[in-house]
């Protein structure tokens, strides 16, 4: 078995090896489902169609995946972002996704990735790599030396009706821009890499388009150079009233919670989900005047 870099010519393969990892068993033969029933079961990799444009964007902001290949048949892909991080961990790699097709499983397809993830973090300068997993992964990243770093928190609040006048500037960031600066204090579900990506992406409608992202509202984003902050409303999937908030800081502040969700309200959404790094929990409780649902574990090991 090899790794190395993957390739459109890969994207086959790679729905093969998701087609064997699906989120929810499939409760019919995967021929008869259309293309967005199966991406409801595992997102853009269920299908060539949606995994090939995908795939697509993740080489041409240079995010290039790698693959284990076994007699010119790839049998394993991880995805992951290198770039600047929340505190404390500096700059890291922080793996996205990383399966193995069920037939190739315990027989070293995922260490030779993983091995090859680290060696790509210490030569880029990362300080840690990073990962979100549950409890059924955990034993796999433990043998390469991860631990559990910190715990977001998720905060879910009804939006209530703003009659201020706006503090905020629109903004719509440019195709390939680099990130704002400071920390994605609000909304690291996976690394900020791979949040900007997603978001630029979204407002540039680079993603598949799928029938149930007909009536889902335009991604929203503001900013306030006063107040040093980038903030993006993301319709939440589900629950397209929902608005998913993610916002970079140098320095979060009060304000900047109010001014986020002034924004949500005006855009017509009802309700935020707002996934919070530890140190402004307290305050964006305070803010949205509701308490923490649940905990969203990052597990880190040092390069």
């Amino acid at each position: 078995m090899i790794v190395r870099e993957a390739m459109l010519d890969d994207v086959q393969d790679i729905v093969s090896v998701y087609l064997t990892n699906p989120d929810r068993p499939f409760d019919q033969p995967v021929e008869r489902l259309s293309i967005a029933e199966r991406y409801s079961y595992g997102g853009p990799w269920m299908s060539v169609e949606t995994c090939a444009i995908h795939l697509n964007n993740v080489l041409a902001w240079g995010h290039t995946p790698l693959v284990v290949e076994e007699g010119s048949r790839v049998v394993a892909e991880t995805e992951f972002y290198i770039g600047r991080d929340v505190p404390p961990f500096g700059r890291t790699l922080d793996i996205s996704v990383l399966y193995v097709h069920a037939e190739w499983q315990r027989r070293s397809a995922g260490s030779l990735l993983m091995e090859a993830m680290i060696d790509r973090a210490r030569r880029a300068g990362c300080d840690q790599v990073t990962v979100n997993t549950g409890p059924e992964s955990q034993g796999f990243y433990r043998r390469f030396g991860f631990a559990h770093a910190l715990d977001l928190q998720v905060i879910r609040c009804d939006v209530a009706p703003m009659n201020s006048p706006s503090v905020c500037e629109l903004y719509v960031p440019r195709a390939f821009e680099a990130q704002p600066g400071g920390a994605l204090w609000i909304g690291r579900f996976l690394s900020p890499a791979q949040k900007w990506r997603e978001i630029v992406d979204a407002f540039e409608r680079r993603e598949a388009i799928l029938p149930q992202d007909a009536g889902r509202p335009a991604p929203v984003g503001i900013s306030s150079t006063g107040k040093g902050f980038t903030g993006f409303l993301i319709p939440g999937w589900g629950n397209p009233a929902r608005a998913r908030v993610h916002c970079w800081a140098e320095r979060p502040t009060r304000e900047m919670v109010s001014s986020l969700l002034a924004e949500a309200r005006r855009a017509g959404y009802s309700e935020a989900h707002l996934l919070c790094h530890p140190e402004v929990v307290e305050m964006v409780a305070d803010v949205c005047g509701a308490q923490p649902a649940e905990a969203w574990p990052v597990w880190a090991r040092k390069v």
